[in-house]
């Protein structure tokens, strides 16, 4: 199982840079408005246009999850941000890129998803990938336009996958369709192209008795 890089939280305590703090599950994280408008236009919006927040020095962010705030904040905040990405937050941090519409995120997480592609594909295409990690990338690729020049190798990589072992991943249903169908799709092309292998008779001779 993959863990997360322990590191000290920077957004804990405000320093001459913060001018607003993120409230999050009852937390603060302390944040420099101008930083959080240059990686999201959303939040640029929201602290020029008309909006009550932008006078605000508090912001509740209501249903959200404060480690995955702080998880998103080290994504556009200087520092080694690729470290910080792992399975079990990719999920969420695609989703609040999208939702705030930070362009690095995205970038970030492509990038590690990547790594963990091309890995998969070392020593003759044997796949180090399980079928839930490659069902689960796929799935998050068929949401997020912006992650759709991973499917190609990703739908190849679920080509490789029996029908029987895809339906039994907890992720079957968290793939659409679409991908399903083009990966078995591809797995049937394969299998039409591989040579046929001669069939074997055995010819038994009988010989009549005098």
């Amino acid at each position: 199982m993959e863990t997360m890089r322990q590191v000290p939280n920077q957004f804990e305590e405000k320093d001459q840079f913060s001018d607003v703090a993120l409230v999050v599950e009852g937390r603060k994280l302390y944040v420099s408005k101008t930083y959080l408008m240059i990686h999201s236009p959303v939040f640029a919006r929201m602290f020029t246009g008309d909006f009550r927040e932008k006078d605000l020095v508090d912001i509740e962010l209501p249903g959200k999850k404060y480690d995955e705030v702080l998880q998103l904040l080290k994504q556009v905040y200087p520092g080694d941000s690729m470290d910080f990405i792992n399975n079990e937050i990719l999920a969420a941090l695609l989703q609040l890129a999208d939702e705030y519409d930070m362009q690095q995120v995205f970038y970030n997480c492509k990038e590690y998803m990547m790594k963990q592609i091309d890995h998969g594909s070392e020593l003759l295409g044997l796949p180090f990938m399980s079928t839930d990690d490659i069902l689960f990338y796929l799935g998050l690729v068929e949401q997020y336009k912006r992650l759709h020049p991973l499917r190609q190798k990703l739908v190849t990589k679920a080509s490789g996958i029996s029908a029987h072992d895809m339906e039994k991943s907890k992720y079957f249903t968290f793939v659409p369709a679409t991908a399903t169908r083009d990966a078995l799709l591809q797995r049937l092309k394969m299998k039409e192209t591989e040579p046929l292998r001669p069939i074997s008779r055995k010819i038994s001779i009988g010989f009549e008795k005098k």
